[in-house]
């Protein structure tokens, strides 16, 4: 009870010195004042329908965090359920969003789990699962968009689409790995050992032998989470289905802002299709919340 208070106090504590950091950039850089002219002039509409795809997109990943619970653990579908479903979901938003590459979020949401009672091998699976996902969601998703807009990025963006044709790359090589693990795990395996011993001829690593260990360990963890996937096809794929949604949603957003600012010129495809190349431009980049 003492550890969980002083647990309670230290995440208080964390969050009123991030509001405080983030007041503080705003101050410095006068974008308040700039918020304030655009306060004036915007479109209450459609900034409204911008909060409430907020909103949608935090229930869809409730959603599929609440059947994943349901699917690996002994709950049962009740309005409990979907509140850790919701919970795991808000704080894992959170601290994905204040911490590099978004690490903070699923050790915090394992944590989460684990106080409502449910396992640590359950609670890995479950956000592995839900990470999986995502993952190959958004690479299949960007990468029919990329096709889509082709000549598009590398017309306008210039230097920028490098970052977005890198950041894709990245998203493949993972989505290969995850195929790997899937259906091979022993090239994979034999990949990562002739790479560990380049590296290591380079003095870039030291001790081969342990870093197999953990990778064997980290490839046994997603092949068992894959497996419980593929036990249940029409579960994947609904699963599959609410990511593709959820991911609409979340790149929409944007082009209500647009809209509510008043802009023209662009439609809501186009809008999709920048914030699509934009996640894959900054993903990889490890600041606070790819800011």
């Amino acid at each position: 009870m003492i550890f969980k208070n002083k647990k309670k106090v230290f995440s208080l504590v964390f969050i009123v010195l991030s509001a405080m950091v983030m007041l503080l950039i705003l101050f410095r850089n006068n974008e308040l004042i700039n918020l304030s002219k655009a306060i004036k002039v915007i479109n209450i509409g459609y900034i409204s329908i911008a909060v409430l795809f907020i909103f949608i997109f935090w229930l869809l990943e409730a959603s599929m965090i609440y059947s994943l619970i349901i699917k690996f653990t002994d709950n049962t579908s009740t309005l409990k359920t979907f509140w850790i479903a919701f919970k795991t979901t808000i704080i894992g938003q959170y601290y994905s969003n204040i911490t590099p590459l978004a690490t903070g979020g699923q050790p915090v949401q394992l944590l989460v789990l684990k106080d409502e009672d449910i396992p640590l091998s359950s609670g890995t699976a479950i956000l592995i699962c839900k990470f999986l996902l995502f993952q190959v969601s958004v690479t299949i998703y960007s990468f029919c968009l990329v096709l889509y807009k082709a000549k598009f990025i590398s017309a306008y963006y210039h230097g920028v689409s490098a970052f977005i044709f890198v950041g894709l790359a990245i998203n493949m090589v993972m989505l290969s790995v995850v195929v790997l693990i899937a259906f091979n795990p022993i090239v994979l395996l034999k990949l990562c050992r002739s790479l560990y011993n380049l590296l290591h001829k380079l003095h870039i690593i030291k001790n081969v032998d342990s870093l197999m260990m953990k990778t064997e360990n980290f490839v046994v963890e997603y092949k068992d989470s894959i497996g419980k996937l593929k036990e249940d096809y029409f579960f994947t794929i609904r699963m599959f289905a609410v990511t593709f949604i959820q991911l609409t949603v979340f790149f929409s957003i944007t082009f209500f802002i647009y809209k509510a600012l008043n802009l023209k010129g662009a439609s809501a495809v186009e809008i999709i299709c920048m914030q699509s190349f934009l996640y894959m431009a900054v993903s990889f980049i490890p600041t606070p919340g790819t800011a």
